[in-house]
């Protein structure tokens, strides 16, 4: 195992040559400078900054942007890149690790999020922004492990897999499948449970306390922002991993699950995206399981010496 800190967390590479790691260090650091809303000259802020003019991106750019507001369209609006200002509104305008145990709530703002918030020029690859600003917080890590896992399968490498952050892309065929666990919500150096994956998955986690902050009222916020209240998420949920064929996909609809809770989150789940498992954690710590989970793991979700089915 090799690790490295880009985009305000730990990515780690399994089972492939320390040479290939350094190719991978060197496409998120790449990815970072271009994707980071806290780096005033990356290239997201200074498309932020250009709002109403057209704008030539590189294609790594356009390419993230576009999947981005395919995920806004096919989720109908849960999974959001759209709300930088709110979530800027709410305290969390800077890098987390800068943020104070006491930041202001500004919350007096109406916000009004456009229909279309890009113009996607697909004929010279241009793109307009809307009276909107981005945030790729929700997608960008799993995006870019998910392109350089797709790159290193390409280039020959058979086995393999890609940490980021505690969402991890797995390919290639073990005996005995791969033994994955699952942080405890609570408790950063602790598991919660744990899983068995018996095939190439990309398996997302996202959590309402991981990133969270007080306000000057003495509120708690945090980052997952409900669109339909312009708000921190107030579901039953603290906690969702869900298993998909490719990480981009586990990532955003594991915060849409998030959002929407356990039982009206399950139901759209599995309307939306029937191929898809989800494991969901409940402010009581209960652990439930949906969704397509015998496609991923052979021995369900165990937690201590118990399984869950």
């Amino acid at each position: 195992m090799y690790s490295f800190k880009s985009m305000n967390t730990t990515i780690s590479t399994f089972y492939i040559s320390e040479e290939k790691h350094s190719l991978v260090q060197s496409w998120f650091l790449y990815a970072e400078n271009i994707f980071s809303r806290f780096l005033p000259n990356s290239e997201l802020s200074q498309f932020n900054r250009s709002k109403g003019h057209l704008f030539l991106p590189t294609s790594i750019l356009y390419d993230v942007l576009k999947t981005s507001d395919d995920f806004y369209k096919e989720t109908e609006g849960l999974f959001n890149p759209y709300l930088c200002e709110i979530i800027c509104d709410l305290g969390y305008d800077r890098s987390f690790e800068m943020l104070g145990l006491q930041e202001v709530m500004k919350g007096d703002k109406e916000f009004v999020i456009p229909m279309n918030p890009i113009i996607f020029d697909e004929s010279m690859k241009g793109l307009k922004l809307i009276d909107a600003s981005i945030d790729l917080g929700g997608i960008a890590k799993g995006w870019t492990a998910q392109q350089i896992a797709n790159q290193l399968q390409a280039s020959g490498e058979l086995l393999g897999a890609i940490s980021a952050g505690g969402d991890i892309f797995l390919w290639g065929e073990r005996q005995n499948g791969w033994d994955i666990t699952i942080a405890h919500p609570r408790y950063t150096n602790k598991d919660l449970f744990s899983l068995k994956v018996i095939r190439e998955a990309g398996v997302a986690t996202s959590s309402t306390l991981k990133r969270s902050w007080k306000t000057t009222k003495g509120d708690t916020k945090h980052h997952i922002i409900d669109p339909r209240s312009h708000n921190s998420s107030g579901s039953d949920l603290i906690q969702v991993t869900i298993l998909a064929n490719d990480l981009t996909t586990a990532e955003v609809y594991a915060k849409c699950l998030l959002i929407l809770g356990w039982d009206d989150g399950i139901k759209w789940l599995n309307r939306k995206k029937p191929t898809l498992a989800a494991i969901g954690i409940k402010r009581d710590l209960s652990i439930h399981v949906g969704g397509a989970m015998e496609t991923y793991c052979l021995e369900g979700v165990k937690k201590v010496e118990s399984t869950i089915c």
